[in-house]
């Protein structure tokens, strides 16, 4: 009896509900995106995932969440439609907005022996 060696050849990619992702880097078909299975994992590198369609369109409704890109979805199916994973629920922080200079009003330079 031979013995067969079977494993994934490294140009193929995962089809949908396959795992992707993680330390063998698994991509997913060109129709569809590589979802990580929870969310907080923006800075893990090797984070496993399952292959998943992207939605078409998304019902209007407002549950904010916030995208690995710093960016405030109106709903979870919206940020997926974008192909962005998820960093949490909830809006993302706004930016700070830079400030602008204060103006100085120049002190007045009356001599003391004048001031009263």
């Amino acid at each position: 009896m031979l013995g067969v060696a079977i494993s994934l050849n490294e140009s193929e990619a995962a089809n949908l509900g396959e795992a992707c992702g993680g330390a063998a880097n698994i991509t997913c078909n060109s129709a569809l995106w590589c979802q990580k299975t929870t969310g907080g994992q923006c800075k893990t590198a090797d984070a496993a995932g399952q292959c998943d369609k992207a939605p078409a369109f998304c019902m209007q409704i407002h549950r904010p969440v916030c995208g690995c890109n710093g960016k405030t979805y109106a709903n979870d199916c919206e940020r997926q439609k974008a192909r962005v994973q998820l960093d949490y629920v909830g809006a993302c922080p706004k930016e700070p907005k830079a400030k602008e200079p204060k103006a100085v009003t120049p002190k007045s330079k009356t001599p003391k022996s004048e001031k009263k």
